[in-house]
């Protein structure tokens, strides 16, 4: 019992560590459960690979060097990456880069505290001390760094892919340096070994080092994310955002309507309205759609057209559901009104589903219903919509008499 608390123990102690990091917009539990259990069973195909990576019976300094950084660390952060990239950054609640670093730690626990129960009872309870400050924060700041980047390449769809690999390779870097220099204190003297393990003890400590600046970093970004006072700002969207849009969309589309519509229609919808040719499609017919920012992070989109003269419809106004009620909707349609307003637009129009919450949202600003409308989609399907307007003159007019009474008092 002794050797399985002091197995368990640093594990455990790192995650509690992560979960209060996270503290201001909270993974579900299950999620984080599923990575850390996903974490555990990564370390079956790490044992068969580098039993594999074995059979190659790599010699001498150049060979140990070797493996331990592609039979070794490469094996295991790959094994890592897979439910990170897989699981974890498909889910909904990855809604913000510091879910990376949290993901990252939780699967490297899962690894490590196995690891680290099969090492204990293997060599007994000096090897569970040891290992508490070494192996086991060294798989939790390897975990973070890759976490970090995988986090970033979330919400920076053009760079996705060097970012990931960049998480991928960094951590594999650390890990393989520090195991390098352990392995090859075998092969030496007693004077080279101590500076090997020097070395190993230094590569560890930096690597900590570097992934609390990381977390530190993220977390800012988080604390920045939810503050009463968001940091907003949009952008006009091209055609090479389709990606981004398309993974904003993902996140929200579905839990906006999975209790007004079926399931199957959801699906349906989606591919009608956010597959790469639809969203083209729509941007070739005068769709312009913008991304909403927060603290440099995107947090939703919105697209408008003109649909007769002086009359525009809102098309999509989308934001990710931990931005939802903090104004950054106000704050798009505003954007949309006074990008609109000195084309000569006159009217505002959008649809809204007779049965969403976001009606009440709309009419609070200055919408009215003016309509009802059942549109057949297709495949047996429709959407059974209010039609609501603003009168974006009387608007404008009484924010122009608002501002000349703010001069004049």
């Amino acid at each position: 019992m002794n050797l399985l608390a002091i197995a368990l123990a640093p594990g455990f102690a790192i995650i509690l560590f992560i979960l209060y990091k996270d503290k201001f917009n909270r993974e579900p539990a299950f999620v984080l459960f599923v990575s850390f259990f996903y974490g555990v069973l990564s370390t079956i195909p790490a044992m068969a690979l580098e039993l594999g990576a074995g059979y190659f019976d790599l010699q001498g300094i150049e060979g140990t060097v070797i493996f331990a950084f592609l039979g070794v660390a490469l094996v295991e952060e790959f094994v890592k990456f897979v439910p990170l990239r897989l699981y974890s950054f498909t889910r909904r609640s990855f809604d913000e880069p510091l879910d990376g670093i949290v993901h990252g730690v939780m699967i490297g626990m899962g690894f490590a505290t196995l690891e680290n129960i099969m090492y204990v009872y293997e060599h007994g309870e000096s090897t569970g001390w040891l290992r508490m400050f070494t192996a086991v924060p060294g798989h939790a700041s390897w975990g973070a760094i890759m976490g970090y980047y995988v986090g970033k390449a979330k919400f920076n769809y053009q760079k996705r892919t060097s970012l990931l690999l960049t998480g991928l390779l960094l951590a594999t870097f650390f890990h393989g340096l520090y195991d390098a220099c352990l392995f090859l204190t075998k092969q030496v003297d007693k004077d080279t070994a101590v500076v090997l393990g020097l070395a190993a003890l230094t590569t560890h400590i930096v690597g900590v080092i570097l992934a609390a600046r990381l977390i530190r970093q993220h977390r800012r970004l988080s604390r920045g994310l939810h503050n009463n006072t968001p940091t907003l700002t949009i952008r006009n969207a091209s055609v090479n955002d389709i990606p981004l849009i398309r993974t904003i969309a993902k996140q929200v589309w579905p839990q906006s309507y999975e209790k007004i519509l079926k399931g199957s229609q959801i699906s349906y919808m989606m591919k009608l309205l956010y597959s790469e040719a639809a969203l083209e499609k729509q941007m070739a017919e005068g769709h312009q759609f913008i991304i909403v920012y927060n603290n440099a992070i995107p947090v939703g989109f919105a697209s408008y057209s003109e649909v007769e003269p002086t009359i525009y419809k809102l098309q999509k106004i989308y934001l990710l559901v931990n931005q939802q009620g903090r104004g950054a909707g106000k704050f798009t349609v505003d954007q949309v009104i006074a990008d609109i307003h000195p084309k000569g637009a006159a009217v505002l129009r959008l649809n809204v589903n007779r049965h969403n919450k976001a009606k009440s949202f709309y009419e609070k600003h200055g919408f009215t219903v003016v309509g009802e409308e059942k549109i057949d989609i297709g495949s047996g399907y429709f959407m059974d919509d209010y039609v609501l307007e603003k009168n974006i003159l009387d608007s404008n007019a009484r924010m122009e008499q608002s501002i000349k009474d703010a001069t004049q008092g």
